[in-house]
């Protein structure tokens, strides 16, 4: 039987943001107030004096390793990995400055290292990244059959002035979304279950993720204040945007298309689980007050598709996405 969800595909979101609700009660110090608010959790700020602070994150691809072991494409994963640590760190408002990765192997073979490694360079050089180090750790026992696991580290620099906190997000400000090149790094443990033994879908699954750092890096350049909130869509969907706010909530009237793939998996889960599991063709949303029509024609520059596919509201928590539901009707979107 076919899962219809993600959690039967093996991923539990809802309890994996638990957990990491129990992480931050049992992690927590006094020495933590020293951290600047940022918007969504997206990335740790931490001052390095008054007017400037250090960003971090760090991420992996999940299972699209298993994807690119069984196409034997190697070469694009580490742009994947590149992506999820870049595109975190600019939705608050941080330009990323430097990348370390872990990798992992069970017996470390020349050809397939040197590929993800270029993957992970190219990604550097898409996002202005340098790749400063990292860790190559060959376990025999614990990886085989050509398994391996990846994991990135990024640090960022923001000043206050250009910090995204969410606290400017107000009612009736635009949202723009930003077109994804497809499934990007979340939701494959579902989606490599409905595409069978489909080369061609399984090879859109392997397009790699977008990165925007650069069009996001220009903007807060030219504006620092022309981004209230940016919403990098990953694990959980279009409901990573209910993270930016306490106060707001959204309704999308507008939508990007939605690309093949998506239609392919949507035959088989329905479609409140489709906009709360994948990026539906919007990899990025940016919130602005009066801006959007810079931050359109920014992107667009920079060869992406953007537009402004909705508005913010004053319904705490829910995001409301019209004529994608049942007969046209709307889907509604709870934290």
């Amino acid at each position: 039987m076919e899962p219809k969800t993600y959690a039967q595909a093996g991923v539990d979101v809802i309890k994996a943001e638990a957990f990491v609700t129990r992480l931050k009660r049992l992690s927590k110090r006094a020495d933590h107030q020293q951290l600047w608010p940022a918007a969504g959790g997206y990335a740790a700020v931490y001052p390095v004096d008054e007017r400037t602070a250090m960003a971090l994150t760090t991420d992996g691809v999940g299972t699209k390793l298993l994807l690119a072991l069984e196409l034997k494409q190697l070469s694009t994963i580490g742009i994947d990995l590149v992506a999820m640590c870049a595109n975190d760190l600019i939705c608050v408002g941080a330009r990323p400055v430097a990348f370390l990765d872990y990798y992992a192997v069970g017996k470390l073979v020349d050809e397939d290292a040197d590929q993800v490694m270029q993957g992970i360079v190219e990604g550097c050089d898409q996002a202005a990244l340098l790749l400063v180090g990292g860790e190559t750790a060959e376990m025999p026992d614990l990886y085989k059959g050509g398994h391996f696991d990846m994991a990135g580290f990024a640090v960022g620099l923001v000043s206050r002035e250009k910090l995204i906190t969410g606290e400017r997000i107000k009612k009736g400000q635009q949202v723009v979304g930003i077109a994804s090149s497809g499934i990007h790094s979340n939701g494959l443990s579902l989606a490599s279950k409905l595409v069978g033994t489909d080369k061609r879908l399984k090879e859109q699954l392997l397009q790699p993720t977008l990165i925007y750092t650069k069009p996001v890096n220009e903007i807060l350049d030219k504006k620092p204040q022309a981004i209230t909130g940016l919403s990098h869509i990953t694990g959980g969907g279009w409901r990573n945007m209910l993270r930016l706010s306490k106060t707001a909530g959204y309704r999308l009237a507008n939508p990007l298309p939605v690309p093949e793939i998506f239609e392919h998996l949507g035959r088989t889960v329905e479609k409140d689980e489709m906009y709360k599991t994948f990026n539906m063709g919007m990899g990025l949303t940016v919130i602005t007050d009066g801006d959007d029509d810079m931050i359109v024609k920014t992107f667009s520059e920079y060869g992406f598709t953007a537009k402004v596919v909705g508005e913010v509201t004053d319904s705490r928590g829910e995001l409301v996405i019209d004529g994608v539901g049942a007969l046209g009707g709307a889907i509604n979107l709870k934290e």
